[in-house]
Formats: C-alpha cells, sequence, structure tokens
C-alpha cells in the first residue's frame, strides 16, 4: 500500500482547530510527537523524528496543540488539560492502532498522562527532558507577595530561558494544571517508558525525571546524557535511536 501524507485540522470541543500533518504506511504502529512549550511540530526534533519514521516507512503525526504553531488559539488561553484534550483528538485518527509517543519537555508530561488512557492503545514512550506539573513549580518558585498577585491580576509574564521567547501564563493555567499531576496518584505503565534528560538542563532539573522514574517503580528507564541540555538537540540521534529500541514489531 502506498504511504499517504495529508494534512488535517480537527475541530476541539470549543470549536478551535488543531492542525497538523501525518504519514500512514497503512499498518503497524503509529508514531507522535508532541512538543514543548511555545515550540511546534516545526522544531529540529519533530523534523528529525518524521525523517526518520519515513526512511523507515513508518506511519508517523506531528501537530501543533492549540495556542502554537498553526493552530488556532492564544498564548493566554493555554492550559494542559487543552493539550491532552489535543493529543487525544488527534491520536483518534488511528483508533485501532498501536501507538508510540515521544514528548518534549511539556510534551513529556502531555504524554506520560495520555499514555494511562488505556483506550489510546499506546505501546511506548520517549520522554525527553519531562516538564512534569511544571506549572506548579513556576508557582511556588515565587515569593507569596508574587503569587498572590498572579491571583489577582490573573496572568504573569516569564523571562524564558531562551532568547526572545518570554511568555505570559494565566494563573487559571496554574490552577487546571493540577488536576494533572502525575505525583499525586499511582502511575504504572504496561509498555517500555525510555527517559533522557541532559545532565546540563538549566530548564528542568534532572531531579524531575529521577522523581517520576521512582515514583512510577515499573517499565521507566532514565538515560542521563552528560553533555546534554535542555533541548537536547546534539543528542537528537538518541533520541531516534530510543525509538527504534522501542517501537513495537
Amino acid at each position: 500500500m502506498p504511504v499517504v501524507e495529508k494534512s488535517f485540522a480537527i475541530p476541539a470541543a470549543d470549536g478551535q482547530l488543531v492542525r497538523g500533518v501525518y504519514r500512514d504506511s497503512g499498518h503497524g504502529p503509529v508514531g507522535a510527537f508532541l512538543h514543548g512549550l511555545l515550540s511546534d511540530a516545526e522544531g529540529t526534533k519533530s523534523m528529525t523524528l518524521w525523517q526518520q519514521a519515513e526512511h523507515a516507512n513508518r506511519s508517523w503525526i506531528r501537530f501543533d496543540m492549540r495556542a502554537h504553531g498553526q493552530s488556532d488559539g492564544s498564548f493566554d488561553e493555554f492550559r494542559i488539560s487543552r493539550a491532552i484534550e489535543d493529543t487525544s483528538l488527534v491520536l483518534s485518527l488511528f483508533p485501532d492502532r498501536p501507538k508510540v509517543l515521544v514528548g518534549s519537555s511539556m510534551g513529556g508530561w502531555v504524554a506520560a498522562h495520555a499514555a494511562l488512557d488505556p483506550t489510546l492503545n499506546i505501546r511506548g514512550l520517549v520522554l525527553i527532558a519531562p516538564a512534569f506539573s511544571f506549572m506548579k513549580t513556576i508557582f511556588h518558585s515565587l515569593t507569596p507577595a508574587e503569587q498572590q498577585q498572579w491571583k489577582e491580576t490573573g496572568f504573569k509574564t516569564f523571562e524564558s530561558a531562551y532568547p526572545d521567547s518570554d511568555f505570559t501564563l494565566a494563573h487559571n493555567a496554574v490552577v487546571d494544571s493540577l488536576d494533572y499531576d502525575l505525583f499525586s496518584h499511582p502511575v504504572s505503565y504496561n509498555h517500555p517508558v525510555r527517559i533522557l534528560h541532559g545532565a546540563l538542563d538549566d530548564v528542568v532539573p534532572v531531579d524531575q525525571s529521577v522523581k517520576f522514574q521512582k515514583h512510577v517503580q515499573s517499565q521507566v528507564e532514565i538515560e542521563i546524557l552528560q553533555q546534554g541540555d535542555h533541548r537536547l538537540t546534539d543528542d537528537v540521534h538518541r533520541i531516534t535511536e530510543a525509538v527504534d529500541e522501542i517501537w513495537p514489531e
């Protein structure tokens, strides 16, 4: 069967469109890349994985969550619940096929949560510097006065670790995120989980991934890349290798 490549635009519950592209070989597992906060489906890791899928004749999806890239929505509307909803909507394009998720930073948190839904038929995870519960972490890093001001004004602007990437988060996004804290309840997976985290990551501490591994206590392997930073673009070959290692037969 010839490979089909197709762009899509799926309406979410609020009518906004989630946009992306997939390639379908017609059989077997389907992989998907979940980007990080303020990133999109056109980044280095996303495109490298897309090219890997093309070379290996695998089915693959890359898409923008709402408030990112080509999808609808402004960033002040961003909520982790919407990111999880978007992921479920996109994966529903292939309801009967096994899935492998690769999530970067925030996308790692979304992937780890989505994989708990048995209806999505997830068979493997690769988590790249996963930013579990990062909004709660940001909130608790502030002084009590700053926390109160954020609550009262509704929004707060933060300086990004990367140039020209400052961002404004709604306080409601913090409240929304509390329902998706994976450390607040037992978590287990019946498929392989690989975590890749740079030792030089100054955005998401390596301790977060170690904590998650201990919390899950099954199926999770963590690899700390000694020269890696948060983006791990210099270690993208290790990401593609990890996908190969867990890809279902």
